[in-house]
């Protein structure tokens, strides 16, 4: 209760649209994962904190259940999605060939700009230990280099991919080493795409990709076995 209190005060605060508003909270709730996998999101409970009818908060889970966050089940209600060791081997799989196909479409029109921008995203990467500003400079490395695919449809199923991983990429990005070797294929990646080494770089993409989905499904049988 006192979670949604919390957000409650913050969306009265920003006096946006209530769907929008309580759609943002509750997200960044739990990609921050202060709203764990697992946890009920009850409807009455959401709309009396905010304000709300019920039906505004229903329409706000319809967003988040859209982009993989919440699972609703007509029984259960409203839960905070929580993925299984399949659900991310299957997200990493598909991470790993959409973003491989994005790079591929923009490497023709990638410039000296465009790894400029990337490099200097890099340097931006070591100079900051703040996990948001990690995971939204992460974000702007892999965008400079596939940007320029042009392929909005893909490049919107590859954001939703993401973010549903991003409260366990929070975790990692606390890991001791993972910044390190994070920032080592960066580099990598970024030297093969200056070569228009397209084939490399795709290879060595789905590598990169790999790795991190294979810290999250050790992660998330750590946490199993401790609750």
């Amino acid at each position: 209760m006192k979670i949604l209190e919390s957000l409650a005060q913050d969306v009265i605060a920003k006096r946006q649209p209530a769907t929008a508003s309580i759609a943002d909270a509750l997200r960044d709730a739990i990609l921050k994962g202060v709203l764990k996998g697992g946890e009920p999101l009850r409807q009455d409970a959401i709309a009396k904190q905010f304000a709300v009818s019920q039906v505004t908060v229903r329409e706000a889970l319809r967003i988040l259940e859209h982009e993989g966050l919440v699972e609703v089940a007509a029984r259960r209600g409203a839960v905070v999605y929580s993925l299984s060791p399949e659900d991310v081997a299957e997200i990493t799989d598909l991470r790993a060939t959409l973003e491989g196909s994005l790079i591929k479409a923009a490497m023709p029109s990638l410039n000296a700009q465009d790894f400029e921008k990337a490099e200097a995203t890099i340097r931006q990467l070591e100079q900051t230990s703040d996990v948001d500003e990690l995971i939204a400079l992460n974000v702007v490395f892999h965008q400079c280099l596939y940007g320029k695919a042009s392929r909005p449809r893909t490049t919107a199923i590859l954001d939703r991919l993401r973010i549903s991983l991003e409260p366990y990429l929070r975790l990692l990005w606390n890991k001791t080493g993972y910044k390190r070797q994070s920032q080592d294929d960066h580099k990598k990646i970024l030297a093969l795409c200056r070569e228009k080494k397209i084939a490399e770089v795709e290879k060595f993409l789905r590598v990169h990709i790999e790795k991190t989905g294979s810290e999250i499904e050790d992660l998330l049988k750590s946490l199993a076995t401790k609750s």
